[in-house]
């Protein structure tokens, strides 16, 4: 957090020269050309006082050994969630061959949690939260299924299900309008959807975020979103000797309305070290705060809250069970799976945006269908093969293959891509045309932008349609040549060998693995629109975008691709003792193998996006038992107890849930990467081992060694750890050269292992014939074990490779006594 020196305009602290992107009234002079704070000191005349003014809502550090770039703030807290759920049944045998059975279940959540400055200002969420702001969420499901014997051996079944999921996310402090209060025009514009904090990021060393978005603390809000689905499905099953034939189909029609705010609607302000930085480097996001400066935003625009999605799909499938001899079974079949095009709930309700001609074609004008146009793909077949056979009378092997289709994630073949477009939203983008220059000041405020009106003043272009304006980030739905959708895909495959030891205790061990395909690289979209290293240096930042020199455009395009694939193979040990003697137990071990791609750089360049997949560890060890205490009537010990005695000794269980995971892998990062790239990711050169004997949250890696020289370094007159000029070497790190990515690959390195042991002890009472009840002792980390977070991963920071909180949704000991009733 600033201290009230920084606030005051004195960075001197942070080690780290800042230059005066200003002359006057001019605020667009090139780094080369710049002026530098002296002392590094902002004068007082030049301080925003709209960010004087948001500095007023964030706490002050309360850490006051930290010096620097040191965290110098710590919170805790935690949140509310309230859970109610309930089920109602109904079974009817109406006959000998007809059965019928209704099932409702409602579920629902609530959830408030503060983050770390408060509920106003909020900031990172508490890692035992993952979320800061209120949420409310309703699931209701419904079911009637009815199974009818035609005769011995054929039978026929059908399901009907409808399914609804409602949610609604807002921020703390919904209604108020801060940045307003703060003198930032545009931006607090209403008193719901764009109420509340923005989000303030500021990037890098000295670098804090507060305010409210999904990348400050996963709070994608205002959100109001519900999604229904119906599902009708009918099977046959025919019995014919040693072959069990099965057909079916399942016809599914799915709705769904979401109003969200992705980019936080009151609008996500990035403030960066480029645009304080100098001939050589330096620059600090607080000195561009400071100034006002604002060097990236985006914002969602929309007029709109009824602009929603519907999809047909139908499914079919035929498969066999075959017990070829008493030792072999072999099941195969295959699915055909149809789905049809997303189509709007009425004209105007989506747009589908053309990267051929640039333009907006709006449902239901112009000759442009409710979806688009877009065809339907019958080519969706998916083959299933299972085999199982006993090898002896306690050893059974079996292996499968089997392929399956998704909807993909985020709206790429269904959900809300087509009504997150023109005319119903707008995605306001603002980018700089160099990566040094500010987009606008905190005094003056970004541009209006109205999503309903804003393609009417378009020039239109080939087929008639306007053209998307500059500025505006638009949702691209992936299609063939042919203007069909193409699915992800997953082909999976696994080999399993299982032995019986003894009557109750089984070992199984498998080889699982999948390839899967069609899929987005970073798992949701990435931007097409992103420009190419190549010429950075000598073109501009939009010189180098793929479509600013046809269109002009200069924002972020959503690309919801189908190029990205998917490896993961592993080794699954799976031991399970059956209940007996009082004691039963489970324990699983997976290790594992994932690679992908990342979204970083992909469109350009795939290798350089390739590596581990985020937060797959490579090993997991889970273990849960149950054993009855032996003490009471009819156990081992005191069997023979007066029954007073025996409810207080008697009828105590001990359940356990114990879980052992390796480490989270991660990339390292560089201080001045805003100097050498403005695209793609940051990693410098690895030239050594980063490698230590014993690491610890204070050292969990090698670092750059703080220092006044190193090979090919700037000398300093202080001690510092960074790599302060290309080429510069400092332990097993080196700066690469500007315009070049260093060689460090992605997630190549990994975090801290996690342990964690979930106790209870329960014991219950039979009150009367009718009416018992269950006491419960809940212990969670009952060890109170330490699950520490990421370390800090730019490797010449100050703080590089410490630890300073603990892993998401981790908790320490906690206490939870509960009773239950039955009756």
């Amino acid at each position: 957090m600033p201290t009230a020196g920084e606030r005051a305009g004195d960075l001197s602290d942070l080690g780290v020269s800042i230059f005066n992107p200003c002359n006057g009234s001019n605020c667009n002079i090139a780094p080369a050309d710049r002026q530098q704070f002296s002392g590094a000191v902002i004068p007082t005349a030049q301080l925003s006082s709209q960010a004087q003014n948001l500095l007023k809502s964030i706490p002050q550090p309360n850490i006051t050994t930290a010096t620097g770039a040191v965290p110098n703030y710590a919170a805790s807290g935690s949140g509310i969630v309230q859970s109610d759920s309930f089920d109602a049944r109904v079974d009817r045998y109406q006959t000998d061959k007809l059965h019928m059975f209704g099932r409702y279940s409602l579920l629902q959540v609530d959830q408030t949690a503060p983050g770390a400055f408060g509920f106003e200002a909020g900031g990172p969420n508490f890692a035992t939260t993952a979320f800061a702001g209120a949420a409310s969420l309703r699931n209701q499901s419904l079911s009637y299924g009815v199974d009818y014997v035609i005769r011995p051996n054929l039978l026929a079944d059908f399901r009907f299900g409808f399914f609804r999921y409602r949610v609604f996310v807002n921020p703390s402090g919904l209604g108020t309008s801060p940045a307003k209060d703060a003198g930032i025009p545009g931006l607090n514009l209403d008193n719901y959807y764009t109420s509340g904090m923005p989000r303030f990021n500021l990037t890098g060393t000295g670098g804090f975020n507060f305010g409210y978005a999904l990348g400050t603390n996963s709070c994608n809000c205002p959100l109001n979103e519900q999604e229904n689905e119906f599902q009708w499905v009918g099977n046959v099953t025919h019995i014919q000797g040693n072959h069990s034939f099965k057909v079916g189909a399942d016809f599914r029609y799915a709705q769904n309305l979401r109003v969200p705010s992705d980019s936080h609607r009151s609008g996500e302000l990035t403030f960066d070290a480029t645009t304080t930085q100098g001939p050589n480097g330096g620059g600090l996001s607080l000195a561009s705060f400071l100034l006002g400066q604002v060097n990236s935003f985006t914002r969602y625009v929309s007029n709109s809250t009824e602009a929603a999605e519907r999809q047909h799909r139908l499914f079919s499938y035929a498969q066999d069970t075959w017990r070829v001899t008493p030792k072999l079974t072999v099941n195969y079949g295959l699915r055909w799976e149809i789905y049809f095009p997303q189509y709007v709930n009425g004209k105007a309700q989506g747009g589908f945006q053309s990267l051929a001609t640039g333009e907006v074609l709006t449902a239901g004008e112009n000759g442009i269908g409710l979806n688009g146009n877009v065809n339907t793909a019958l080519t969706h077949f998916a083959p299933r093969l299972g085999i199982a056979y006993q090898l002896a009378p306690k050893t059974v092997i079996r292996t499968g293959y089997g392929r399956s289709y998704d909807v993909g994630v985020f709206g790429v073949s269904f959900g809300h891509n087509v009504t997150q477009n023109l005319p119903v939203l707008a995605n306001q983008s603002l980018n700089p045309a160099n990566p040094w220059l500010a987009v606008f000041t905190l005094a003056n405020g970004p541009q209006a932008l109205d999503p309903t009106t804003i393609l009417a003043s378009q020039p239109k272009g080939k087929t008639g349609n306007p053209l998307l304006p500059n500025g505006v980030s638009p949702n691209v739905l992936p299609l063939t040549s042919d203007n069909n959708m193409r699915l992800p895909t997953v082909d999976a495959w696994n080999f399993t060998i299982e032995h019986q030891f003894t009557p109750s205790t089984v070992l199984s061990v498998a080889y699982v693995g999948n390839h899967a395909t069609h899929v987005t690289p970073g798992g949701t979209n990435y931007n097409i629109n992103q420009p190419n290293i190549v010429g950075f240096g000598t073109l501009s930042t939009n010189q180098r975008r793929l479509f600013f020199q046809p269109f002009g455009w200069t924002q972020s395009i959503k690309y919801f691709s189908d190029d990205g694939t998917l490896k993961f193979n592993s080794l699954q040990v799976r031991g399970e003792k059956r209940f007996s003697n009082g004691l039963m137990f489970q324990g699983n071990f997976t290790w594992a193998s994932a690679f992908d791609f990342a979204n970083d750089y992909f469109f350009w360049n795939h290798d350089i996006d390739y590596g581990r997949e985020n937060n797959v560890r490579r090993f997991v060890f889970n273990l849960n038992q149950i054993y009855e205490l032996p003490f009471g009537r009819g156990q081992k010990y005191l069997r023979n107890v007066s029954r007073p005695m025996d409810y207080l000794v008697g009828g105590w269980k001990l359940s356990g849930i114990w879980l052992y995971q390796s480490g989270i892998p991660f990339t390292p990062s560089y201080l001045d990467c805003g100097r050498d790239e403005d695209t793609g990711p940051c990693r410098p050169n690895l030239v050594g081992s980063a490698s230590i004997s014993n690491p610890s949250p204070q050292a969990w890696f090698a670092v750059a060694p703080a220092g006044t020289s190193g090979t090919g370094c700037t000398a300093t007159s202080a001690a510092t750890r960074e790599l302060n000029t290309n080429g510069c070497t400092r332990g097993p790190w080196s700066r690469p050269s500007a315009g070049t990515f260093g060689n460090v690959a992605r997630n190549s390195f990994f975090g801290p292992h996690s342990f964690n042991a979930d106790l209870s002890l329960t014991k219950g009472f039979a009150i009367t014939e009718k009416l018992n009840a269950q006491f419960r002792a809940e212990l969670f980390n009952a060890f109170n074990h330490v699950n520490l977070g990421q370390p800090v991963a730019t490797v010449d920071a100050s703080n590089a490779g410490q630890i300073t909180s603990i892993a998401t949704l981790s908790q320490m000991r906690r206490w939870q006594f509960g009773l239950h009733l039955n009756f």
